[in-house]
Parts: C-alpha cells; sequence; structure tokens
C-alpha cells in the first residue's frame, strides 16, 4: 500500500512516531472525551497510514495531516526531522540528566535562558535553597498532567547530539518535543525516560535532508505564483518559480505530488504554470535552477 512513496517516508518507526505525537497532542485538545473513547479513537489515528478505512491517500495524507497539525498547532518543526531521510529512528530510554531541554519552562527561570541540561537542573534544585521551588515545579507539573486526559505515558522525541553544535554547544538528547515530561522525571528522581531518538547517519550532513515537504505549501506558491503573474510583477514572480524548482529538486515527495496531484485538475487558465515553474528543474541534485 506504500509503494508509491520513497521507502523512509514508509519506515514503520517514522509512522510510528508521528501516530504518538497526534494520540498525545489531541488529548489537549478534547479534554471531555473518556477513557474508553480514547481507546477508539487512538485505535482510528494509528490506522489512518494504511487509508483504508478513510477517505485518504494514505501516507500522502498523514504526513500532510501531521506537518500541518504539528506546525500550526505549536509552531514544531517536527515533520522535518522525523521525515528526513538523513536521519535513523529508534525507541529506548534515554538518561534524564543528559536530555537537553529546549524551553523555557515557567518556574525554572533561575537556570537562565533555555537550553539547559537535565543533570544541571537536577543539581541545582537539589541545594536546600531551592526546596520551596522544586515543590512549586512538581505540584504545577502534577496539575498539567491531571488536567487533560493521561498523556504523560507517550514517549518524548529527542535528537542525539553528543558532539554538539547540531543546536547548540550543549551535548546530550536535544528535546524536540516532551519538555514538560523531561522536568517531571527530574523532578521525580526518575533515571530514565521512553524516548523516540533520531541520530544522524554516519557521514551523512547534520541538518534535515529530503524530508517531506507538504504538498499544500506547493499549491500556496503555485496561487501566489499565479497572482503575481497576473499583477505583472515579474521579479516576485520569478523567485516563487526558482523557489518551487528547488524544493522540486531537493525533496522527493514533490516531485510526484506536482504531477500527481497539484497540476492533475488545475484549471484550464492556470494550466500555464506546470510549464512554467517545471522547466528547469532538474533530476540531477548538483544543479542550481536559475531565474530569468
Amino acid at each position: 500500500m506504500y509503494s508509491n512513496y520513497p521507502k523512509h517516508f514508509c519506515e514503520h518507526i517514522r509512522i510510528e512516531i508521528a501516530v504518538s505525537q497526534i494520540q498525545h497532542d489531541l488529548r489537549k485538545l478534547l479534554p471531555s472525551i473518556s477513557e474508553n473513547g480514547w481507546l477508539k479513537i487512538d485505535q482510528d489515528i494509528a490506522e489512518w497510514p494504511s487509508g483504508e478505512k478513510f477517505e485518504i491517500d494514505s501516507i500522502h495524507d498523514f504526513w500532510n495531516f501531521f506537518g500541518g497539525f504539528s506546525r500550526g498547532l505549536k509552531m514544531k518543526s517536527l515533520l522535518n526531522w522525523i521525515t528526513a531521510q538523513n536521519v535513523e529512528w529508534t525507541k529506548k530510554d534515554i538518561r534524564t540528566s543528559e536530555a537537553i531541554i529546549t524551553w523555557d519552562f515557567v518556574g525554572l527561570e533561575f537556570m537562565g535562558k533555555s537550553p539547559y541540561l537535565g543533570k544541571d537542573i537536577t543539581k541545582k534544585l537539589s541545594d536546600p535553597n531551592y526546596k520551596s521551588i522544586k515543590e512549586t515545579l512538581i505540584k504545577d507539573s502534577d496539575f498539567r498532567s491531571q488536567r487533560y486526559a493521561p498523556r504523560d505515558q507517550f514517549p518524548i522525541i529527542v535528537v542525539e547530539d553528543f558532539e554538539g553544535n547540531i543546536f547548540n554547544p550543549l551535548k546530550g538528547y536535544y528535546c524536540l518535543e516532551g519538555n514538560r515530561r523531561v522536568i517531571k522525571a527530574l523532578l521525580k528522581n526518575e533515571e530514565t525516560i521512553s524516548s523516540y531518538v533520531g541520530k544522524f547517519k554516519s557521514g551523512a550532513a547534520r541538518w534535515p535532508e529530503n524530508y517531506w515537504f507538504r504538498s499544500d505549501i506547493l499549491k500556496d506558491l503555485v496561487f501566489l505564483a499565479h497572482y503575481y503573474n497576473l499583477k505583472d510583477q515579474k521579479k516576485s514572480f520569478e523567485i516563487t518559480k526558482l523557489f518551487y524548482q528547488i524544493v522540486l529538486r531537493d525533496f522527493e515527495n514533490t516531485r510526484s505530488a506536482t504531477v500527481e496531484r497539484i497540476f492533475k485538475f488545475i484549471e484550464r487558465d492556470e494550466k500555464f504554470l506546470v510549464e512554467l515553474l517545471t522547466e528547469e528543474y532538474h533530476e540531477d541534485r548538483g544543479n542550481e535552477p536559475s531565474a530569468r
């Protein structure tokens, strides 16, 4: 059922991570759902990638939804990391002391600006002078956990960086999702936490490559190019055109999306955009498209 897509978009572990994250975040948006209700909802979400029971096109619609959901809800770049071809994913327990908090959590102002390492938080809070602050943090964490349907059972999502300088000189597991759960584990003196861990492949560039580029953004580019053409804003049109070509070159899923989806049912008066936006597209990833 996934045969039409590059294999890294169809890997079970990547799909599992996205499903888990959707299930987690929905619990914050639908607090009135009962525990039995969540069992049914979770099952439906887990079956979305197959598309068999739903009016969706399996992998294509699933990744588009996940990207829009995670980016639109909290401006998170999870889609970029989870689907990057040069990032490998595993599920394992990591040491909370090696987790790197990437969010300025209320109550941790004494740590300064994030990011900060888990073991540094633990060391600071072990000081008797911070006893009341620790108690307040625990109370607040428990309140946040109980405010919605239980969701702390979901693994956090981190990127392993023990060389430093992917994000910051700090070395450890950078938390893409689950800062609150890490802090809670630290406060409760839990040595490990369940995690989905991303790691760059040996010799690969240390930034996500060839990840799922949402096809709705491609449609927006076509819409924008059409506007600039109608307004006779040639420079803006050429810039939009060039960007579209670069995306076609660097993101594998956009090529089939362009042919099979973006232009499949295009209106007659926009058909010219097929040629205008793709005429200089090169299969060779080393070639830079050029704006005229």
